[in-house]
């Protein structure tokens, strides 16, 4: 098969892949008044117990089966206010990035259908999950109140890769979406996360005999370009955003497929 060939069969995988753990949301609708980001005193209280209550949950399998582990911790001083980019790695992997940055405050952006999970997603909402809009109407609401937030030193995840592809080998296609969210806010700097994968050593040979211990990198803030064209400028961002991602996961993961 020629190179061009394997290309567009890859791209293909990256837009088409969906992945089905099983469990299928029922219908969401969001309501005209909908309020993305709750700011009263209830909600941050419950926000903060939910966020310790998972770091409890998720302490045994974070460092006893999954191997997780948090590099780069010197770049997390640049959380305040900023839009955080990473791959969509594994299926819960949102709650522990919350976790494992518990002392800042992250709000993580998702499928409004995730919403459609019951009493999970009830949980996940308290946690600080957000749903972006499909209506057009609200999702200026939410791309407004998203602006707002940040202003308040809350950070905003957002998956570049939209769908969920377990353990994927590469840093997939990037959608626009998530550079609108970015470029929207008042900061020139975007925080960039990785996951990458790694062969089990020691113990975790034991517990991880077919799937690899996850790492998540923090990577130094990427300064917006001053573009003046903001089609290019959001271009331009996304193209490097993606470079810079491809290259530290194929230079870092014990498991990447390079073309």
């Amino acid at each position: 098969m020629e190179e061009k060939e394997i290309e567009k069969t890859q791209e293909q995988l990256d837009n088409e892949y969906q992945y089905d753990n099983g469990f299928h949301p029922k219908e969401v609708v969001l309501k005209p008044n909908y309020v993305f980001y709750p700011r009263n005193i209830f909600y941050a209280i419950l926000r903060r117990f939910t966020v310790l209550l998972s770091k409890f949950i998720f302490f045994f399998p974070k460092f006893f089966v999954w191997g997780y582990r948090l590099k780069g911790r010197k770049y997390k001083k640049y959380l305040k206010g900023s839009v955080i980019v990473c791959n969509h790695a594994f299926t819960f992997d949102a709650f522990c990035i919350l976790t494992a940055l518990w002392t800042k405050t992250i709000d993580v952006t998702t499928l409004q259908s995730n919403l459609g999970f019951g009493l999970a997603s009830k949980y996940f909402r308290a946690g600080g999950v957000v749903p972006i809009p499909t209506d057009e109407t609200l999702m200026i609401k939410f791309m407004k109140e998203t602006k707002n937030i940040l202003k308040t030193r809350h950070n905003v995840l957002v998956y570049p890769e939209a769908m969920l592809m377990p353990y994927c080998d590469h840093i997939r296609q990037f959608k626009q979406g998530a550079f609108y969210i970015a470029l929207n806010g008042s900061s020139n700097k975007i925080m960039i996360a990785v996951h990458t994968f790694h062969k089990p050593k020691g113990l975790y040979k034991l517990v991880r005999r077919k799937k690899p211990c996850i790492h998540l990198n923090l990577l130094p803030p990427y300064e917006i370009k001053d573009i003046k064209n903001r089609r290019e400028r959001l271009e331009v961002t996304q193209r490097e955003i993606h470079q810079i991602m491809s290259d530290f996961f194929i230079k870092n993961s014990d498991y990447f497929y390079e073309k």
